[in-house]
């Protein structure tokens, strides 16, 4: 019986010992990705800020793997530095530098061109973002709506002012077909009450709902007739 000794480990193996033992170390003295801060359920670093009076949130969209919201400044049909804000699975929250801001409401997803349209914007399946300038379609979008002769290639925005445009889903060109009320100028819908708030489509009508009145005396009787629900043939 021949008894053997053991042989002292090789210093190749040794140091590839010394190295995997060095690297079970170093990462388990490396901290874990933080989570998102929260309170409650109330994550601070998804606050949203302007430079106006008031700041809030005018339509909050999931799509394209991301949560998109728009703010808004209380009375700027013409812009403001209101942003487009893109929030991602991890709660990282973007700042769109598309943004031209305003006072937005207004939110629909278009299945057709693949696109969410959401306040001035259009954002397609990839989240590639386009803005439709105010000076285009001026005012404060409070509603979008299915076009009724052609719903694959047009959309409707209406604005809390009454005014209504068609805009090409494709490029982006707006025609107006009632002029917001807030120019003095144009074709005017003249409808009962000041504040549109509703607004879509279906059964071959386009359905406007006006709040508010401009007479003096809503101001302080709560009886008075006031806003008007509205129906428009489209020709």
């Amino acid at each position: 019986m021949v008894i053997t000794e053991p042989q002292p480990p090789s210093r190749r193996k040794t140091f590839r010992g010394l190295v995997s033992l060095a690297f079970v170390f170093l990462m388990a003295s490396l901290p874990l990705a933080a989570a998102p801060q929260n309170v409650s359920g109330i994550y601070p670093h998804l606050a949203t800020f302007n430079d106006e009076a008031e700041c809030g949130t005018g339509a909050v969209v999931p799509w394209a793997n991301r949560l998109w919201v728009v703010t808004y400044a209380p009375h700027k049909p013409e812009g403001s530095s209101d942003k487009l804000y893109e929030i991602t699975p991890a709660l990282q929250q973007i700042i769109r530098p598309e943004s031209i801001g305003g006072t937005p409401a207004n939110r629909m997803i278009h299945r057709e061109s693949q696109q969410l349209f959401i306040g001035p914007y259009a954002v397609d399946a990839q989240r590639h973002v386009r803005a439709i300038p105010y000076t285009q379609m001026f005012g404060r979008p409070t509603g979008n709506a299915r076009h009724l002769f052609d719903p694959a290639g047009k959309i409707y925005y209406a604005t809390m002012e009454e005014g209504l445009y068609e805009v090409d889903v494709k490029t982006l060109a707006v025609t107006e077909l009632w002029t917001d009320e807030q120019k003095k100028e144009g074709h005017h819908s003249n409808l009962p009450g000041y504040h549109g708030k509703g607004f879509y489509s279906g059964q071959g009508r386009v359905i406007y709902a006006n709040n508010g009145d401009h007479a003096k005396e809503a101001f302080s009787n709560p009886t008075v007739a006031s806003g008007v629900l509205a129906e428009w043939v489209g020709r």
